[in-house]
């Protein structure tokens, strides 16, 4: 289905998921492309009004040259082209991140305070359907998202453009907004991951249900750990109690729903201030109009470029999937050691001798979990920079390491459970079952990459090979 945009209200979570994960096709609205192609006239009106005034990278150049007003000349040889912006290199960014910039960068000219011409926009929009500029990932050290911008349009604006577009397409902080929408969508599925897998685990360590209980629902006072661990019971709800623990299982299992609690409350938080990034308006300069600031309007400079929000709640993200990469690991090394299950039946140690690769990936989420601070600039007027993107690659390096380490806790456990022939909780079952299904029990060695690898992929798509979601594959 096509994703139509009427306003920048549209520009949603979802929608992004639509377009940028999912590769659905996406327009504007009739009625918005009017309301562009009359601002873009009142805008016009404005700055032919005020051509002897300083309006940043309109009426001036852009960065050092914002000083002295231009000409004629130099201003229409300005207007044509898109402002300069330096070069990095590096690992590009994914494509689907750079699908969710475009669709942010609309957000702007949908709020009317970026005054591109309706031509402009569908051009903006035809960038979807072709194979996008790579766009290094690393090495951006502005304030805002001027660098990636240049990357993304360069190439295909650069020299076409009229008057005031240059800086309404590269100024801004839709790279940003977007790197977060990013993030909060792979949390998405990643907590039922976390619960799921963490369920699994403690069935193999034999956690008494007790850990679990409705009771500690309202005991802990909060709503997002109160879902965690009734989603846990539930996934682990069997009538057969046999086999659990007469003491209290490992710290690491108790806390396990309140730590993934306030994952969800991190990503709440997150997909919160994604949603308010998306739509909000956040070039420097933007346009006012007469409506509000009359006679003709106003052209205002201003911070938009710093979103305040990406980067914490990127932090925050980063941390908490590092946090649970600990557990997990913990949780691994518990169930390896019991003597009833690995190390008693596992001849060869294919797969208790996992926990080595859980401590890597604990460690390697543990170092991406740093804070990124905003970062002191250089030159003039631009002294400090924005570290969304770095923020978004520590996110993306943490949520990679807990991804894996899930997968890894996924096969401890569906071996020790198989191995010592302990039934496996109604909801479980046919996840456990896939997980079995690409690391069998008894693997010839050669494989165990290529399995271990498959199960990742099993767990870290919202769907399964057989298109069945893992939410399905719970309830069953």
């Amino acid at each position: 289905m096509t994703v139509v945009i009427d306003s920048s209200d549209d520009l949603t979570l979802d929608n992004i998921a639509r377009v940028a994960w999912m590769g659905e096709p996406c327009r504007i609205s009739d009625r918005a492309l009017s309301v562009i192609r009359s601002r873009r006239h009142e805008f016009v009106d404005f700055v032919e009004q005020n051509a002897d005034r300083h309006l940043y990278g309109i009426t001036t150049r852009h960065h050092v040259g914002a000083k002295s007003v231009l000409g004629e000349d130099g201003r229409a040889e300005f207007a044509t082209r898109l402002p300069s912006t330096p070069a990095t290199v590096g690992p590009r960014l994914p494509e689907r991140l750079l699908r969710a910039v475009l669709l942010a960068r609309l957000a702007d000219v949908l709020n009317g305070t970026a005054c591109l011409r309706v031509e402009t926009v569908h051009r903006l929009l035809d960038l979807l359907e072709t194979d996008l500029p790579p766009v290094p990932a690393r090495g951006n050290g502005e304030p805002g998202d001027i660098i990636p911008l240049g990357h993304l349009l360069r190439t295909h604006f650069d020299g076409t453009l009229e008057i005031g577009e240059g800086m309404a397409l590269i100024n801004g902080s839709p790279v940003a907004a977007a790197a977060l929408g990013d993030a909060a969508l792979a949390g998405r599925h990643r907590i039922t991951v976390m619960e799921q897998m963490m369920a699994l685990g403690a069935v193999a360590n034999h956690a008494p249900a007790a850990h679990y209980a409705p009771e500690l629902e309202a005991a802990w006072r909060d709503e997002h750990q109160a879902e965690a661990i009734h989603n846990i019971r539930r996934l682990i709800e069997t009538d057969d109690h046999s086999s659990e623990l007469p003491y209290q299982a490992p710290v690491s299992f108790r806390s396990g729903p309140r730590v993934i609690g306030w994952a969800r409350r991190a990503q709440a938080a997150a997909e919160e201030c994604a949603e308010i990034a998306l739509s909000a308006s956040s070039n420097n300069p933007i346009f006012v109009g007469p409506a509000i600031h009359p006679p003709l309007g106003a052209i205002l400079s201003n911070g938009g470029y710093h979103n305040p929000l990406v980067a914490p709640s990127l932090d925050s993200l980063a941390r908490t999937w590092a946090d649970v990469c600990q557990l997990v690991t913990a949780q691994v090394n518990r169930i390896v050691e019991d003597p009833r299950g690995l190390v008693a039946t596992e001849p060869e140690s294919q797969v208790s001798l996992l926990y080595m690769t859980s401590a890597g990936w604990a460690e390697e989420a543990r170092a991406a979990a740093t804070t990124s601070l905003i970062g002191l600039g250089g030159a003039g007027q631009t002294d400090t920079g924005t570290p969304d993107l770095l923020a978004w690659r520590k996110a993306h390096d943490a949520g990679a390491a807990l991804d894996n380490n899930l997968a890894v806790l996924g096969v401890v456990s569906s071996h020790a459970l198989a191995r010592t022939g302990q039934a496996v909780p109604p909801r479980l079952a046919a996840l456990s079952r896939q997980i079995l299904q690409r690391f069998p029990v008894g693997s010839a060695p050669v494989d165990f990459g290529t399995q271990l690898e498959s199960v990742v992929d099993l767990l870290s798509r919202p769907r399964d090979d057989a298109a069945t979601p893992l939410s399905e594959l719970a309830n069953t």
